[in-house]
């Protein structure tokens, strides 16, 4: 059963990725360019799907659907059609490989699993087109969630800036191309587990604005995964805890590795402290603590792992206790304030309902 579920040269690409439950996906340009793809239709009672493809397939399972390209620009547009691996994208979420380049994940290869009926179309302006493709999954394919991604692609951009440098007046070549990915989600049925690894804490960057760490995790799991936690600073002996960060990670694919950032507000005085992250991930915790930091004139060095096991399973606890009745509390507050204000509001059109029957 299917479910679905200058001169110098400078070059970049310009990259609008699909997010998981995002609206249908458009790429833009300075050229008046305009297209995007998605599903010709969404499942029912699931409208998400209409802006991704979802199946819940067999290994060995063949099957044919269709998306829809469209140009909704001012300029006519010949575009590229191609498979790509899933990957997952910086901070989270899905982004696509480019053309020929494959991921490092479980998903690596997914691409190769479908098969599109055309490699190029040429749309006027408005002009939409169905482009039926095949998906053919192995038969020896391991249970879990898989992505790849369906990509249209347009032409190279060649854009001309001017620099601002008094002592390099050359012009800037810039190439941008613009391309757009909708997302193909294929979980095959069988063992399903989570797993999150949190692989080190670095130190992105210090300014005065204050400090950037990055937190690098891995999905060790065949499922895709959100988190939520803290990242935490004691003192070297960890009997002080001098701040708490909550943390909010967005989907790791199944077998990525991917870096998060998490900025503090504010600069860290001289002395020597231990950073910790603890994560939580459909019921499970992982952690990372003792991470030595000394920080000297200003300036950070991180030390590596110098102690673990700081917190005991009940502090934890209390760490994601306390951060729910916050929350409610926040959310109790929003509600009363919301409350109030369609009381005043309620008042004010009775209150001006009545003036207006005197003044008739």
């Amino acid at each position: 059963m299917i479910r679905r579920n200058y001169k110098k040269t400078l070059i970049f690409s310009v990259i609008l990725s699909l997010l998981f439950f995002a609206a249908p996906v458009m790429a833009q340009s300075l050229a008046d360019i305009s297209f995007g793809i998605r599903p010709t239709t969404a499942q029912e009672g699931q409208e998400e799907t209409f802006s991704y493809f979802s199946y819940r397939v067999s290994p060995g399972s063949v099957f044919d659907d269709a998306a829809l390209v469209l140009n909704d620009g001012d300029t006519p547009v010949t575009l590229k059609l191609y498979a790509a691996d899933g990957i997952t994208s910086q901070n989270g979420g899905t982004d696509f490989t480019e053309y020929g380049q494959p991921s490092e994940g479980m998903s690596s290869g997914s691409s190769s699993w479908i098969t599109l009926s055309a490699n190029e179309i040429f749309l006027n302006p408005g002009e939409e087109q169905v482009v039926p493709f095949q998906v053919n999954i192995p038969a020896g394919v391991n249970s879990g969630q898989y992505v790849a991604g369906l990509v249209v692609e347009a032409a190279p951009e060649m854009i001309n800036i001017d620099s601002n440098s008094v002592d390099d007046a050359s012009q800037l070549v810039v190439e941008t191309i613009r391309r757009v990915g909708v997302a193909i989600v294929m979980d095959i049925p069988g063992e399903q587990f989570a797993g999150l690894e949190i692989k080190n804490i670095s130190l992105y960057q210090q300014s005065e604005e204050g400090t950037t760490f990055a937190v690098e995790v891995q999905n060790t799991g065949n499922i895709f995964l959100q988190a939520k936690g803290f990242f935490i600073v004691t003192d070297r002996n960890a009997e002080r805890v001098i701040t708490t960060t909550p943390l909010e990670f967005d989907t790791v694919l199944p077998g990525d590795t991917v870096t998060f950032y998490v900025p503090r507000a504010a600069r860290f005085a001289d002395g020597k402290y231990l950073l910790s992250i603890v994560l939580e991930y459909e019921g499970q915790r992982a952690t990372l603590e003792g991470i030595g930091m000394n920080i000297k004139n200003g300036q950070p060095q991180l030390e590596g792992q110098i102690t673990e096991n700081i917190f005991t399973p009940e502090e934890i606890e209390v760490f994601f206790e306390k951060a729910e009745k916050d929350s409610s509390f926040t959310w109790l507050i929003i509600a009363g304030i919301s409350f109030f204000l369609a009381l005043a509001l309620g008042g004010f059109v009775y209150w001006a309902g009545g003036k207006k029957k005197e003044t008739v």
